[in-house]
C-alpha cells in the first residue's frame, strides 16, 4: 500500500490534518469549557498536553507536505527524461502508399 515516498506523504498528511483538528478541538474546548471534559484533575496541564500534541501533529504534516512536493519534483524530473518516440509505424516508413 504504502510503497513509495508519496504515498507515504499523503497518508501521513491526511492522518496528521485530522490530528490537528481533533487536538485544536480539545484544546480550544479546555481553554473554554473543561468542565464538558470528565476525569482531567488539572486542566492546564491537559491544555499543554494538547495544545503539545498539536505541535507533533503540525511537525509530522510539514514533513509530509516536504515528502511530497520533494516526490513531485521527482517525478516531473522522471517524466522529463523519459521523452521516446511513438513505436508505431516504424514497420512502414519509407514504404509506398500506392503499394
Amino acid at each position: 500500500m504504502c510503497s513509495d515516498i508519496g504515498t507515504t506523504s499523503r497518508v501521513c498528511a491526511m492522518y496528521s490534518f485530522t490530528g490537528i483538528l481533533f487536538t485544536l478541538f480539545v484544546g480550544v474546548l479546555l481553554s473554554t469549557q473543561p468542565e464538558f471534559i470528565s476525569g482531567i484533575e488539572d486542566v492546564g496541564e491537559a491544555k499543554i498536553n494538547a495544545f503539545g500534541a498539536m505541535g507533533m501533529f503540525i511537525a509530522t504534516f510539514a514533513l509530509s507536505v516536504f515528502g511530497l512536493v520533494r516526490t513531485s519534483r521527482n517525478e516531473k524530473e522522471d517524466e522529463a527524461g523519459e521523452y521516446q518516440l511513438s513505436g508505431m509505424g516504424n514497420t512502414e516508413y519509407a514504404a509506398s502508399r500506392c503499394d
